[in-house]
């Protein structure tokens, strides 16, 4: 009897070692999915579009990918904890036309003419303490996630309007158009602000007490309660975060365009939405890491590039875009069953 219990306790031992290694096989591949998903679409352009990978195409597919890299930062900040903002591209739009009023002369829309500098300092200001509103709706006065960022953002798109008159606004200084525009050395100033954003946050989702906080808000807000963490300031100063990162996001964009207009951008939510998603960050929080999202915006420009060279239709292009989603949300779900469970 005795050894029959042995040896059903090593059986038993040799499954869950077993399971043990299958979930670590597993949960690399999910964590690594997109690059393989990356790779796997280079493959094909490489053979059905070459030109695809001319030096001006690689260099404008990555100036095109800064301003979705800043909105998936500023949404992935808000989904880790748990939440998600509906405003991220509300505010990127309200700061590009409200820093274009602060600094541009336009007469019809009453520009200030304020020092570039100033007009920078502020939009960054602004981004922050919109997110900061989100937050303190949210965290303090428990408001739901989804009507609080949902109410700023129309909010701020009738403030832009109402701002420009439904006008153009510029031209913007120099300082404003070096973010979107300018160069340092050979490498466009765009790309260096997005790939210091992403260093930046790197370094605080992985080795900062910050980031492991994030984290745990978001897996277990209860347990992380338990241990001690301030979750509501937590929760805040995510949304903070975002409000910032779109804001960065709307003085590239302006500076990019050399103007601002209410409608400057369309689909960048959903989008930004979709990168994160695919890049590996769970909708329900704790989950995700800035390499996999930084190749799920990879993924989804290129394949919009790939799509417009092809000459498929715009409502086409968005529809795919819906498809990926789903099928984004379909591999966490089967991550999260076969890599979390037991």
């Amino acid at each position: 009897m005795a050894s029959m219990d042995k040896a059903e306790t090593s059986d038993a031992i040799l499954a869950k070692e077993k399971s043990g290694v299958r979930n670590k096989i597993l949960k690399i591949f999910f964590d690594n999915f997109v690059w393989l998903l990356v790779i796997g679409l280079f493959i094909v352009a490489f053979f059905t579009t070459p030109s695809f990978f001319s030096s001006a195409n690689v260099s404008n597919l990555l100036i095109q990918s800064v301003v979705l890299a800043l909105l998936v930062v500023a949404e992935s900040v808000c989904l880790i904890t748990g939440y998600f903002d509906m405003s991220i591209e509300s505010i990127l739009i309200f700061t590009a036309v409200f820093a274009s009023w602060l600094v541009a002369p336009h007469p019809a829309a009453s520009g200030l003419e304020l020092n570039g500098y100033l007009g920078i300092a502020l939009i960054l200001l602004t981004g922050a303490i919109i997110g900061a509103i989100n937050g303190f709706l949210i965290a303090y006065l428990k408001m739901n996630a989804f009507i609080a960022t949902l109410s700023m953002s129309i909010i701020l798109i009738g403030s832009c309007v109402t701002i420009s008159k439904g006008s153009t606004l510029g031209p913007l200084p120099e300082v404003f158009r070096f973010l979107g525009r300018g160069n340092v050395g050979p490498i466009p100033a765009s790309i260096i602000t997005m790939v210091v954003v992403y260093l930046i946050f790197i370094v605080i989702f992985k080795f900062t007490p910050y980031g492991r906080k994030l984290y745990s808000v978001g897996g277990n807000p209860n347990a992380a309660q338990a241990s001690g963490v301030n979750v509501k300031w937590i929760v805040f100063t995510a949304y903070l975060l975002s409000g910032l990162i779109s804001a960065l996001g709307g003085l590239v964009l302006a500076g990019r365009m050399g103007a601002a207009v209410s409608h400057m951008t369309r689909n960048n939510l959903l989008y930004a939405f979709a990168a994160a998603v695919i890049g590996g960050v769970s909708p329900f929080g704790g989950q995700g890491k800035m390499i996999s999202i930084f190749g799920g915006v990879i993924l989804l420009v290129s394949i919009n590039k790939l799509l417009i060279i092809a000459d498929v239709d715009p409502f086409l292009i968005t529809a795919v875009s819906g498809i990926i989603i789903f099928v984004a949300m379909l591999i966490l779900t089967i991550k999260q069953k076969l890599v979390l469970e037991d």
